[in-house]
């Protein structure tokens, strides 16, 4: 997930670091929001949204104590640069469906009258979506009433409130992604709610087996009613809706429904298109997965679409490049809040033509300004070199720690010189009254992200050094890069126990330097009593167990696994239960994808 003018965490546990990179980012903000103009002052205060008036007809489901909660993310409200004159009010959804996030989100409106939430779905507050999303669901259901007085459409997984990565699935970051139960009926025809989202077989039924929560119950593909509600999203104007996942048995069974049901044809040709099973994924016999298109706002704010193009679909192409002319235009504002948010949102849009200009900022008079164009340029993916050259210049604390971070995030060879040298020279910095720290620290931190083994002996000189912090760190650093560890506290032992670490690294490395990092991080999980030869799908099961064992071991073992997935993951910010599980579910569910072996009984996460 890209998280809003921030890069990937590294060690969650860098209390400190944490700490500068939030207070540079709050600095930048606050100033942002408006001190010292009275005009950037009026335009701070963001216009509530308008209040819905719904009838409280149907209570949300009470919290269940006994229902694994979705981990907090802690990216409940992001923020986002607004342009002069742009109204806070709406929903905007940032990025991809993968790997965005949501600003201003939207709250399913509960109670309500024609909608409510499966419990399950309601105890992980996946209740969060765009403005959009939420007039086109409550059309829809709606409708559904209109010809099935009383009817509820039950809603399972949306969105977080700011959005980001969930554990349940690759998608919903950005609001854009909705899970509707289906409408089902009991044994003798008559209406039924679900207790949760059900696989119906390709007649349209589910049979509860033994030993599970459903045995004996039976429930049927309600067609009548689902047919209803996919017409109540075909004829709502609400949303661009780009498809409609569900399996191709069920598909069948709407389309003949809204044949008989004498559906208009273009109501029906819309269907026809909209309706899809996915492919190379769960074939959609539970639920129906709804995704909008991005709308007008979004694309001015950063949402990129991805996949096919329905019919009619317009992109806002025009819309997005007067957004990003107006940025641009503010890159040589007086006041230097104006170009800091111009720098960020430039960034947010992925307006990589903008790279050199924004370089060009690096030397800007105000430290706020440099700060935010070296977040800006790790975000936009390029830069290395001008960072590296500012690095060895900047003397604002804020910018300097902007700076190692940025290159941390690009990598490469530039970044790694850059960072490695850095490495040589005390930089102490004041970060906030009650924190002052070593620069180095940061860039210890940095290296990590590279994972490039060549600044290791650099890492073990700095462990000589007199600062028990920029020990640690450069302690935590070797224990990522390496898979290893040799345990002493680098904050609190004496100069003897510190010796003979520092001894056990040296000869550590003389031994192994000739080794791939991918060597070294088998060898990690192999001492810790995990069966992984090589750092492949077959070994994936042991490297998910490695997550919960020490830090450089868990994190490591994300990192591998994110690898072998092909995709990026914010489970490095979750706890290590809720990073194993995440883990677990997505190589369950596509181990034969990815040609690992089936998932051992005891680690799975279907039981």
């Amino acid at each position: 997930m890209n998280l809003p003018f921030s890069t990937r965490p590294g060690i969650a546990s860098l209390a400190f670091v944490v700490l500068a990179t939030a207070t540079c980012v709050g600095v930048i903000q606050h100033q942002t929001s408006g001190e010292g103009s009275d005009a950037v002052k009026e335009r701070a205060v963001a216009p509530a949204k308008p209040a819905r008036v719904l009838p409280p007809v149907i209570d949300p489901p009470a919290l269940a104590s006994e229902v694994w909660q979705m981990p907090d993310t802690e990216q409940r409200r992001p923020r986002f640069p607004y342009l002069p004159g742009e109204d806070r009010g709406p929903s905007r959804s940032i990025g991809d469906v993968v790997d965005g996030y949501l600003v201003d989100s939207a709250s399913i409106p509960l109670p309500h009258r024609h909608m409510a939430v499966l419990p399950v779905q309601f105890q992980r507050r996946l209740i969060f979506t765009t403005d959009a999303m939420v007039a086109l669901i409550e059309e829809a259901a709606g409708h559904v009433a209109e010809a099935f007085p009383e009817s509820i459409v039950y809603l399972g997984n949306f969105s977080a409130e700011g959005g980001g990565d969930i554990p349940y699935s690759v998608s919903h970051n950005s609001g854009r992604d909705a899970d509707v139960a289906f409408f089902s009926l009991d044994a003798s025809g008559q209406p039924i709610v679900s207790p949760n989202l059900l696989p119906f077989d390709d007649q349209g039924v589910f049979v509860g087996e033994a030993q599970t929560d459903y045995v004996g119950q039976e429930y049927h593909f309600d067609v009548a009613r689902n047919w209803k509600f996919v017409e109540g999203l075909m004829l709502s104007e609400a949303a661009q809706i780009q498809f409609i996942f569900v399996s191709n048995a069920l598909r069948r069974m709407l389309l003949a429904e809204a044949r008989r049901a004498k559906a208009t044809r273009e109501v029906l040709a819309r269907a026809e298109a909209m309706l899809l099973q996915p492919g190379g994924a769960l074939p959609h016999n539970d639920h129906f997965h709804i995704r909008i298109f991005c709308s007008e706002i979004d694309v001015r704010s950063g949402c990129k679409n991805g996949g096919r193009a329905a019919p009619g679909f317009r992109p806002y192409s025009a819309e997005r490049q007067q957004t990003i002319a107006q940025a641009r235009k503010l890159l040589v504002a007086e006041l230097a809040e104006e170009r800091v948010v111009a720098v960020q949102r430039l960034a947010v849009m992925e307006a990589t033509a903008s790279a050199r200009e924004i370089a060009g900022l690096l030397d800007d008079e105000d430290p706020r300004v440099r700060a935010a164009s070296a977040r800006a340029l790790a975000n936009l993916g390029t830069g290395a070199d001008a960072l590296a050259k500012r690095l060895g210049r900047e003397e604002h604390p804020y910018a300097l720690v902007e700076i190692v971070d940025a290159l941390g995030q690009l990598g490469g060879t530039t970044s790694s010189n850059a960072l490695t040298a850095f490495l040589s020279t005390p930089h102490r910095v004041r970060l906030v009254d009650t924190l002052e720290l070593d620069a180095r620290a940061i860039a210890a931190n940095a290296l990590v992200r590279l994972e490039d083994p060549r600044p290791v002996p650099a890492l073990i000189a700095v462990l000589a050094d007199d600062d028990g912090e920029l020990r640690a760190q450069a302690a935590k650093a070797l224990g990522i890069l390496t898979n290893h560890s040799f345990g002493a506290d680098w904050r609190a032992a004496d100069e003897l126990e510190r010796a003979q670490a520092i001894e056990a690294w040296r000869g550590w490395y003389a031994k192994h330097q000739r080794m791939s990092r991918d060597q070294w991080l088998a060898l990690g999980f192999q001492q810790a009593g995990l069966q992984v030869a090589q750092l492949s799908a077959q070994y994936v099961w042991e490297i998910c167990k490695a997550i919960s064992h020490d830090d450089h071991l868990s994190y490591n073992a994300q990192r591998v696994l994110m690898r072998i997935a092909g995709r990026e993951a914010n489970s490095l910010s979750w706890s290590k239960t809720d990073a194993s599980f995440y883990w677990r579910r997505w190589f369950e569910r596509r181990w034969q994808q990815y040609g690992a072996p089936q998932i051992p009984a005891e680690l799975s996460t279907l039981r």
